[in-house]
């Protein structure tokens, strides 16, 4: 069996990116203030493209690390992506995981027609298979595409700080900052 997926990371909303791009943030307490509203963080973010590709690369590493050498998904025989760019320059990873389970398609088309197999298997994918947007269910959506625009960022939940935390310690990230450029720092 395989799984196909692709991550799309929201690099605008990242405060690891920002960080990344030389903007001074106190990453032990990120607060929604130092993040900036949407065009600013946007403008940075186009500005500083290493620093994006920086935190995709931090971030689709430590991912890597979690689901395939992390046994996350249980034994993985092999794994293949490709990183595009989307129209805004943004990257996104497609990524194609085989599981090392000794089974074959034609075994895989009989043991569905099985209830309890297939009560088993959806229960094993609904276990790996998340969505989270719970951070945004109450939030309003609105046209941020221009500097006039209002912005409320959404209240930074704690888990996710401690991940771009997570993730800044385990690159170092405080020697790969760009700190040269005066308009961001």
């Amino acid at each position: 069996p395989s799984i196909f997926l692709t991550l799309n990371p929201a690099d605008i909303h990242s405060p690891v990116t920002l960080y990344f791009a030389g903007v001074k943030l106190d990453l032990d307490n990120v607060q929604a203030e130092q993040l900036m509203d949407t065009y600013r963080r946007a403008e940075i973010v186009a500005s500083h493209p290493v620093a994006t590709a920086k935190f995709f690369h931090t971030l689709i590493s430590n991912i890597l690390d979690t689901m395939i050498i992390g046994g996350v998904l249980g034994p993985v025989k092999a794994y293949f992506g490709t990183v595009e760019s989307q129209g805004r320059g943004s990257l996104h990873l497609h990524l194609l995981i085989w599981l090392d389970i000794k089974i074959k398609p034609t075994d895989m088309k009989e043991k569905v027609q099985d209830s309890n197999f297939r009560e088993r298997l959806i229960a094993y994918l609904e276990d790996l298979i998340k969505e989270d947007l719970d951070g945004f269910k109450d939030i309003k959506i609105q046209d941020s595409s221009s500097p006039s625009a209002s912005d409320h960022s959404p209240q930074l939940a704690t888990d996710t700080i401690y991940t771009a935390l997570r993730t800044v310690e385990f690159t170092n990230s405080e020697r790969n900052a760009d700190h040269s450029n005066p308009s961001t720092v």
